[in-house]
């Protein structure tokens, strides 16, 4: 069958034109709006980068390690503070911890004893293992330098007594120096600590070990009572560039009224023998009270150090200031040789025409040469 085609009209052409048109017309719409959607987009994402770039952050490139105080502190420091307002330090310190030197009644340290008491007890078993104690002392009595008139100590008794100290009535006084503070605390310890010894006197004349005398001794720590402070040291902060680093510690000393009781036991002889000698009594017990009070009685005292918390950075410091005067001598040494070589060979050749003008021996000129070869080396 033949398929006939049917002419189309000229309003239906212009109709599928219109039609064709319209569509066009949309679809270039919607792409302009979308082009004009994402460019607007785009350009607010752009500027808002911009603006916290340039507006609000740094480069990192130059940047350099510096310090950057805190802005959102607005209040100077607590030393500030203290000399603004016309205070010590140690005013300053009472006022923000609540605490009236005056009239705060002294404190109760049980808890400081309980702890001790601990710490203590764990060191004397420790000291009874394998008598390590005994043997410590006994190498401490009979090391360094002894009298030739001694002859070896052995330790025969060790006892480190069954009581505890008691610390009592812990309170802050102001210090000697302005404005620092130190804690008082009362202390007392009644117990036996004991050490007994033997050794020999040995008598070197008229010949060497002519004759020796036994002596044995026991000598025991009746009671031990007193105030000790405790105060901390602050290097002065106005020394620049010390020789050695200024160094923060705790100094322990004792007041002079303190009380050290001792019971001297001695025994002298071989066939006849002397039991309890007052005068060797009192000889030790001076000593001992003496070597208390150029040790430990104020103004004398004991240091503890206090670590640093910043010490590695100035370790390196210090480092960098010993290698670049190292630098420096080393350059000055470098300067100097040649002029040094050059008097060295004139002081030589005045010594040789003065040995030969002279006539000097041989042996001093030989010191002599060895002399200016010393000179050479250094």
């Amino acid at each position: 069958m033949e398929q006939t085609s049917l002419p189309m009209s000229s309003e239906v052409l212009d109709y599928f034109r219109k039609e064709l048109s319209v569509q066009t017309c949309m679809r270039s719409s919607t792409l302009s709006f979308m082009k004009g959607f994402m460019l607007g987009q785009l350009s607010v994402i752009v500027v808002i980068v911009l603006a916290l770039r340039y507006l609000l952050m740094e480069d990192v490139k130059r940047v350099k390690k510096r310090y950057i105080p805190s802005r959102l502190s607005t209040s100077p420091p607590s030393r500030a503070n203290a000399a603004a307002a016309g205070q010590l330090p140690a005013a300053y310190i009472t006022s923000k911890t609540y605490y009236d030197v005056i009239h705060h009644p002294p404190e109760s340290t049980d808890w400081l004893n309980v702890l001790l008491a601990q710490a203590l007890m764990a060191y004397r078993d420790d000291a009874t293992i394998n008598n390590r104690l005994v043997l410590a002392v006994d190498e401490v009595l009979n090391g360094g330098v002894r009298p030739s008139f001694v002859g070896p100590i052995h330790v025969t008794e060790l006892k480190l007594g069954e009581e505890f100290p008691i610390f009592s009535s812990a309170r802050i006084r102001p210090s000697d120096d302005i404005g620092s503070m130190r804690a008082e605390i009362d202390f007392e310890y009644n117990d036996q600590i004991t050490l007994g010894m033997e050794t020999q006197l040995i008598l070197n004349w008229p010949k060497q070990a002519f004759a020796a005398l036994p002596v044995s001794l026991l000598l025991s720590v009746v009671r031990f009572s007193g105030t000790l402070t405790i105060e901390l040291i602050n290097p002065p902060e106005t020394a620049t560039k010390p020789e050695r680093p200024l160094e923060r510690y705790i100094a322990i000393s004792s007041y002079s009224d303190f009380v050290l009781d001792f019971n001297v036991r001695s025994l002298i002889g071989s066939r006849t023998k002397l039991e309890d000698l007052p005068k060797l009594t009192d000889l030790i017990t001076t000593k001992l009270r003496n070597v208390y009070i150029d040790k430990l009685v104020y103004p004398m005292f004991v240091k503890v150090k206090v670590p640093k918390m910043w010490e590695e950075g100035d370790k390196k410091k210090q480092q960098q200031e010993e290698q670049e005067e190292q630098t420096s001598l080393e350059k000055k040494k470098e300067e100097k040789e040649p002029l040094l070589e050059e008097s060295i060979v004139k002081e030589e050749d005045k010594l040789s025409s003065s040995s030969s003008s002279i006539g000097l021996k041989p042996k001093a000129k030989e010191k002599m040469e060895e002399f200016v070869e010393d000179i050479k080396e250094a």
